[in-house]
């Protein structure tokens, strides 16, 4: 199974109205930017606790943001 960004535009959106622009948000959560930027361009795939890291610091749920392809 395999954790993925539901809709990276969604994503960019949601940050911006958090305040965020991606390389804020990859530094207050701990991510290096690389790793973010591949999270949300379907380059990577987030482990669940990174997925939920990142879900807890828009504020939303995990299914807000990733779904879970089998």
């Amino acid at each position: 199974m395999e954790i993925i960004v539901k809709d990276s535009d969604k994503l960019r959106a949601m940050l911006i109205e958090k305040g965020f622009s991606q390389r804020e948000f990859s530094r207050h959560t701990g991510l290096s930017e690389n790793y973010f930027n591949q999270i949300v361009n379907h380059k990577k795939n987030p482990s669940p606790a990174v997925a939920k890291k990142i879900s807890n610091q828009l504020g939303l749920e995990f299914h807000d943001v990733f779904q879970i392809k089998k």
